[in-house]
């Protein structure tokens, strides 16, 4: 990782799974707010918080564990290869790196075993990601030795980050009824890829003349420019808001219920969903019975 596409790599896997995680949870937020709007006072559709989205042409495969996996195996053969100098093992950054690999690895296959429903106790998901942001976070914080002010500032930074994330995971178990949580797990897993990306730029310019690292004025900058991150991926964030709030606006009554029920959209029609029973369609969701069966029917139409 210390090149700057050591740096690129990370950051470009947190921020993707960043936005993947925004859009997610402000589309099933928004389907749950108008599905709620629709079915009158006395419906409900609560919106329910989960440690992954599917992925709605293969909503029966865990298409972003397995992304996630794909892109551990990667950054660790990576940073394998480049730790042998001489044919020698001679880069221990690298094994720190990939230990944190290892772990997010980890919370991927964790991820695809809940998928499949096998015997594991409660939110074991939400706990091996919790377990890989600590992990990073103790990585990075005794990773400083020997750095210079402005590369343990930039480093500090990211703790503070990968912390924030993990305080937003454990909230997010727990109240999984609360869109907040999941929201600030967006916001720092975002951050956290924009930073990763700046903190090459800034150690390993690809262009340009490189930072003086010990200059106090610069090391300021630094400090604005990560205060500015935080600024741009709120306002990011927000106008995401905005746009999947339009978009559900405009969805039909079919592609709304597919959204809350996404195993549905495997069928070959939606006329096969209007035929299922109330108790095989509440096994999907925990959707007031009667909202459901209304948006069966209204998709029904609209076939």
């Amino acid at each position: 990782m210390g090149t700057f596409m050591g740096h690129v790599l990370p950051g470009s896997f947190f921020a993707s799974f960043g936005c993947w995680w925004t859009y997610n949870v402000f589309l099933r937020f928004h389907a749950c707010r108008r599905a709620t709007a629709q079915g009158g006072a006395g419906s409900r559709s609560p919106y329910i918080n989960t440690c992954t989205f599917p992925c709605r042409c293969l909503p029966r495969l865990p298409v972003e564990a397995c992304m996630k996996v794909s892109v551990v195996v990667i950054g660790m053969i990576g940073e394998f290869v480049t730790a042998y100098k001489g044919g020698h093992f001679t880069h221990l950054g690298n094994a720190q790196h990939m230990t944190m690999y290892f772990f997010f690895g980890l919370n991927g296959v964790m991820d695809i075993l809940t998928h499949y429903r096998l015997p594991l106790p409660h939110a074991s998901d939400y706990v091996s990601g919790a377990l890989a942001f600590c992990m990073e976070g103790v990585l990075f914080l005794y990773h400083l030795h020997g750095r210079t002010p402005m590369n343990v500032q930039l480093h500090m930074f990211l703790v503070y980050v990968v912390a924030g994330n993990i305080v937003a995971i454990l909230l997010e178990m727990y109240y999984r009824g609360s869109v907040m949580p999941a929201l600030l797990r967006c916001y720092f897993t975002l951050l956290q890829g924009t930073w990763f990306i700046q903190a090459g730029y800034i150690l390993y310019p690809p262009v340009g003349s490189h930072w003086d690292e010990n200059d106090h004025g610069q090391i300021m900058i630094v400090t604005l420019i990560f205060c500015w991150h935080n600024g741009v991926v709120f306002i990011l964030m927000l106008l995401a808001c905005f746009l999947v709030h339009a978009q559900v606006k405009m969805l039909s009554n079919g592609a709304l219920y597919r959204i809350l029920h996404p195993l549905t959209s495997s069928f070959p029609n939606s006329s096969s969903a209007g035929s299922l029973s109330s108790s095989a369609i509440a096994q999907f969701s925990k959707m007031d019975s009667e909202q459901v069966r209304r948006i069966i029917d209204d998709s029904d139409e609209d076939v």
